[in-house]
């Protein structure tokens, strides 16, 4: 069993130094490539972890070594086996070494002659109870929860329940039978069971459209075979208990379970579809429970995976296949495990490389440490901005810009360079210009005068321009307890639609930066958080006005509720039936209710009686302007 333990832990090794770059590299392969890529990357790793078999062994690389030290002072080969005559010096190996002493027994020799046991048995021991324990308690909980299942829940035999199923099946090329349950315990709906599979529903109303999309999920979980994937992982880990990577791996492959699910879900859909099934899924939110069982698929994956969930269904952007990845991930697997093993240090020279690899361990782990701040830092300083353009939605990632007493965040991809003090230019375009002044000591009519004495004309509250020849030129005043900064920024005429949407974004991110670290720290704890009572106050009463105006057709009135960014025209509702059942949705914890990047998604939920047997939804985007809120989106979606 020593040697199976020593296999296991050369294995944990490699794999776990796998594991941490990828984890590394999740925020870049997130981008740039599909989850299901990253998927399959974690599913060979759990079958690699389950193979206690290393291209090599540590003790014979070790013996090979002195054996070739031999020979060479000899200069004599009748003495070797064959099998040490291919063994060339070019190449280099990886040996994780056990000392000696772990081979030592802790107590002494029985009268009998045996050995002792020895630390090593000991740890081997701890090893494969430990494993034991692991996958013993996984399947207790399983089993219990299943017969408690099958035990309380109710069989659905309702008839549009199951012709939803049979169509889906039908679709999705499943013959496996598969009942339906109604369990009012389920923390979400679920695949279970290895054999004969059961869809586990919670016991809640649901509407044509969240039963299509949680019948879709589920049954593409099993046609894919994500519960016995599941089972693969927890027995990796169970295995490799022993390793924190190896759990966090599982956390991520849950996840990438998950997105790759969604991403087969939508696949081919349009936006107003994958967003209808972001809805159900922030339906379960307000539905789900605390138990769950971890040989099972999850509709709902908890409120932080649901945040990753949402961006990767919603964003437009193309993603590449990942198949280079996956096999520059199998060949380096495979590499390390061919060049890695384990052996037992003996003497000084043992001693010494012990030594060596200590420091080049911590050499490792100093680097390693090194690049996850640098990673952090990056996060925190970097952040999406959103621009409407001729009505579509583009998102670029932008790096936080520090000047004299104030910050701004400028996209990345444009090259912002600083042109002289306090003034930025693009590189891809030296005619797009953005500055910063601080009218210090100054009164809002001084700085009113001020800017009408260069010819500027006020647009809005707080908001002037001006055009000279072919050049426009805005500028937004930004008032802190009566100190007085303007936020000023030109482009071609010919460039409204694009610089000048973009610029008028950028503006909206300066704040004051007297005390860099404290108000980075602020700014995170307001952009992202829950609504308080205030600002849901605030939404609503904006929200209700706007849809009496909305409804009734009066678009001078919606025109108010409009933020600085809005792009597009002003619709109205066009229907002819009589509004009812009115609901706001995410306005509070509980229904989800989240400040993301300084916006808010709020949805209006309604019925017009020529639509009988269905809900509307009206969703909006919400940002911060001044102390108000207003609308920087808004749509509706059948």
């Amino acid at each position: 069993m020593n040697h199976i333990f020593l296999s296991i832990l050369g294995i944990s090794v490699t794999v776990g130094l796998i594991v941490i770059v990828l984890i590394l590299l999740t925020p870049f392969l997130n981008k740039r490539y599909t989850a299901k890529w990253k998927y399959l990357i974690w599913i060979f790793l759990a079958f690699r972890l389950l193979v206690p078999l290393s291209g090599v062994n540590g003790q014979v690389i070790t013996d090979t070594m002195n054996q070739q030290k031999m020979q060479n002072v000899s200069e004599s080969e009748d003495n070797y086996p064959d099998n040490l005559m291919n063994v060339t010096t070019s190449y280099r190996w990886i040996i994780v070494e056990i000392p000696e002493q772990m081979l030592l027994p802790v107590n002494t020799p029985s009268e009998t002659g045996k050995d002792g046991i020895s630390i090593l048995d000991i740890a081997a021991l701890i090893w494969i109870t430990g494993s034991l324990i692991f996958i013993s308690v996984h399947f207790i909980s399983y089993f219990l929860y299943k017969r408690r299942v099958i035990k309380n829940g109710r069989m659905i035999h309702e008839a549009h329940i199951l012709n939803h199923m049979f169509e889906l099946k039908h679709r999705l090329h499943i013959k496996r039978s598969v009942y339906v349950m109604e369990f009012y315990e389920a923390g979400s709906p679920m695949i279970i069971g290895f054999i004969k599979p059961v869809l586990v529903l919670p016991k809640e109303q649901y509407s044509p459209e969240e039963l299509f999309f949680i019948f879709k999920h589920e049954l593409v979980h099993l046609k894919r075979g994500d519960v016995y994937l599941k089972l693969l992982f927890i027995t990796a880990n169970a295995v490799h208990w022993f390793n924190p990577l190896i759990w966090i791996m599982q956390k991520e492959a849950d996840i990438d379970m998950e997105l790759s699910c969604d991403e087969r879900v939508t696949q081919g859909a349009g936006y107003a579809l994958r967003k209808a099934y972001t809805e159900t899924l922030l339906s379960m939110l307000q539905k789900r429970c605390a138990e769950k069982t971890s040989m099972s698929t999850q509709f709902y994956g908890g409120a932080s995976i649901m945040k990753k969930r949402f961006q990767n269904i919603l964003i437009k952007n193309r993603k590449k296949n990942g198949i280079f990845i996956l096999i520059c991930t199998v060949v380096l697997t495979i590499s390390l495990g061919t060049l890695a093993g384990c052996s037992v240090a003996k003497g000084d020279r043992e001693k010494e490389n012990t030594e060596n690899e200590n420091t080049e361990n911590e050499n490792t782990e100093n680097e390693i440490t090194k690049e996850q701040s640098t990673v952090k830092q990056s996060m925190e300083n970097t952040t999406i901005l959103t621009f409407f353009k001729e009505g579509i939605q583009e998102q670029k990632q932008a790096t936080l810009a520090i000047g004299d007493g104030y910050s701004v965040f400028l996209p990345d991809e444009e090259e912002w360079r600083l042109s002289a003090p306090d003034m930025w230019t693009t590189a891809i375009n030296d005619q797009v210009t953005l500055w910063v002044t601080h009218f210090e000591g100054e009164s809002a009519d001084s700085v009113v005068r001020k800017l009408e004495s260069d010819g500027y004309v006020k647009e809005d509250t707080h908001k002037w321009w001006k055009q000279e020849d072919d050049f426009i030129y805005h500028v937004e005043q930004k008032v802190f307890e009566n100190d007085i900064w303007g936020v000023f920024y030109s482009y071609p005429t010919d460039c409204e639609e694009g610089w000048g949407r973009e610029l008028s974004v950028i503006a909206n991110t300066f704040a004051l930066s007297f005390e860099p670290d404290n108000e980075k720290s602020n700014r995170s704890e307001t952009a992202d958080g829950y609504l308080d009572v205030e600002d849901s106050q605030k939404i609503r009463a904006t929200l209700d006005a706007f849809a009496a105006a909305y409804f009734d057709g009066n678009a001078d009135t919606i025109q108010k509720f409009l933020s600085n960014t809005y792009q597009g025209e002003i619709d109205i509702y066009e229907g002819t039936g009589v509004i009812s059942d009115l609901t706001f949705k995410g306005l509070s914890d509980a229904d989800g209710g989240k400040i993301e990047d300084g916006k808010c998604i709020v949805s209006l939920e309604f019925r017009d009686s020529n639509y009988e047997g269905m809900f509307l939804y009206l969703t909006f985007i919400l940002v911060k302007e001044e102390d108000d809120w207003k609308i920087q989106f808004y749509g509706l979606e059948g």
